[in-house]
């Protein structure tokens, strides 16, 4: 496959998972719930270690706004598993060999196994999110299991940026300013580590940073190699 080829299908599938976003947004579970939802409730969640945190987001067991949260989140994490898993470790693999020119070179394995390892841990991550719903008030080891997939998930999502980073570093084509941007998420996950329940938003904030400079990288680079060839 050709660079070209590479770059605009991590255009296409960069594309599609942000679009998912806004696709959870307008999720009729998500608005019927958005009065009852905290802001970043979703990460919250996922890297939730107690039950008060727990009901910190989802509310009392007698709340109103219980039924309508565990509906919120169920309904995400349904189209996270269907879609958007799939969808953005399709992203993080095209952005690795569009990277590397389309050549897999020891960086583009080893960022696309970290992307594999990733989904893996997402699929533990989310699964088990969806039985935790069922027992919020008492879901003993279910929520060791959430931290260990969510906490891969980042941690091995982190490592794919700094092996992209690599390519751009050294790879035949230079990128130092996306290669700067892409080891954002590295130190996000460690911020996040240390307390996830007031600086998640850095990590999500670094790997959007990340994500969305890779994105315009692609996109510049479709239009350029159109352009040479007019």
């Amino acid at each position: 496959m050709s660079a070209r080829f590479w770059a605009i299908a991590t255009l296409v599938t960069g594309v599609i998972s942000l679009g998912l976003f806004v696709v959870f947004a307008m999720l009729p579970e998500m608005r019927a719930a958005a009065a009852c939802l905290p802001a970043g409730s979703v990460v919250q969640f996922e890297l939730a270690t107690n039950v008060e945190q727990l009901q910190a987001i989802f509310g009392a067991p007698d709340s109103q706004c219980r039924p309508l949260a565990i509906a919120a989140m169920d309904a995400v994490n349904h189209v996270d598993l269907i879609a958007f898993i799939p969808a953005y470790t399709a992203f993080c693999m095209c952005a690795a060999l569009f990277l590397a020119g389309g050549a897999w070179r020891p960086l583009t394995i080893v960022a696309v196994g970290a992307a594999l390892f990733a989904a893996a841990g997402d699929l533990l991550e989310t699964t088990t999110l969806l039985d935790i719903t069922q027992t919020l008030d008492n879901p003993g080891d279910l929520l060791g299991l959430s931290q260990l997939g969510a906490w891969s998930k980042f941690a091995l999502l982190a490592a794919h940026g700094v092996f992209c980073a690599g390519l751009c570093f050294v790879g035949e084509k230079r990128r130092p300013i996306l290669g700067t941007l892409l080891l954002l998420p590295a130190p996000g996950v460690a911020i996040a580590a240390f307390n996830h329940v007031t600086l998640a938003n850095a990590m999500n904030g670094a790997f959007a940073i990340a994500w969305i400079a890779l994105l315009v990288v692609a996109g510049l680079s479709v239009v350029r190699a159109k352009g040479a060839q007019a």
